[in-house]
């Protein structure tokens, strides 16, 4: 199949400019743990988050990173584990488009990649190497059972496209060129996944052909100035083995469904009813 996107040419057996991507079948996730990622000082939407995931979820394992946040050891037990880091975040909001190949930012860039690819072995290993995991934020509650399309081994929204610009789509072909140096890869246009949720042994198998094509994927940051957001940065590794993010209809979010607290959505995302002014990066 031939995809044409304005000045480029893409030839793959699947149109990775679909958004609703999913098989209709759907099948329960009973085995999962949950990785916080990237904590800050959001306490009361942290704690509210976690309560959400202990009501469905009790016996699943949680693994949190704060990020040069608050210390959140109090919160530890038979289930919880905290990890007190340094904050890989703040310094993000100084970059764009335009400046990411500065060498300063691009130190910055490439550390908060290998922040995350370490938190999520460490999360995965902490959670006992459950069947699923789901990388998950405080604006994020968990409101029933989780349940994954039959094609799914990466969920997410799919909301975001990289033909938004024009140097939007120069920056994500730009990601594809390194990607394709993989035999069986596949290229990403859509990405969008928070929370993140992912089949473990299949992001372990991925991971590994990342590490062993390092040398290539490291430049990541020298192709878009935000490689490393974890929505985005997941889906890159999973495509390296030729696995696409795929529709969760499980996810609704407050500031895209003004009819969220009804509907009957699992999993929601931009809940932030407990954050305040100063939980901000």
């Amino acid at each position: 199949m031939k995809i044409d996107l304005g000045t480029y040419e893409l030839d793959c057996n699947f149109d990775p400019r679909e958004q609703f991507n999913n098989d209709e079948e759907k099948l329960p996730i009973e085995s999962i743990g949950f990785i916080y990622n990237c904590v800050f000082k959001q306490q009361k939407a942290f704690e509210y988050s976690v309560e959400s995931i202990r009501k469905i979820y009790p016996e699943s394992k949680i693994y949190v990173v704060s990020d040069g946040g608050l210390d959140y050891t109090y919160m530890e037990d038979e289930n919880i584990k905290v990890s007190m880091e340094e904050d890989t975040v703040s310094n993000l909001k100084f970059i764009n488009g335009d400046n990411f190949l500065d060498p300063d930012y691009q130190k910055i860039i490439k550390k908060g990649m290998s922040a995350t690819i370490r938190r999520i072995e460490a999360g995965i290993k902490y959670c006992n190497n459950p069947e699923w995991i789901c990388v998950t934020e405080p604006d994020v509650l968990i409101r029933d059972k989780i349940s994954y399309p039959k094609n799914g081994k990466l969920l997410g929204s799919r909301i975001n496209y990289a033909w938004v610009s024009e140097k939007a789509l120069d920056q994500f072909m730009g990601l594809n060129d390194l990607i394709s140096i993989v035999e069986g890869s596949i290229p990403v246009l859509r990405w969008g996944a928070v929370p993140i949720i992912f089949h473990t042994q299949t992001f372990l198998k991925a991971l590994k052909v990342y590490k062993e094509n390092f040398n290539v994927m490291d430049k990541f940051s020298e192709k878009h100035y935000a490689p490393g957001t974890f929505d985005l940065f997941i889906g890159l590794i999973f495509a390296l083995i030729g696995e696409p993010e795929v529709y969760n209809t499980d996810i609704t979010e407050c500031l895209r469904n003004p009819s969220w607290k009804t509907s009957s959505h699992p999993i929601v995302h931009q809940y932030r009813v407990h954050y305040e002014k100063s939980d901000h990066y």
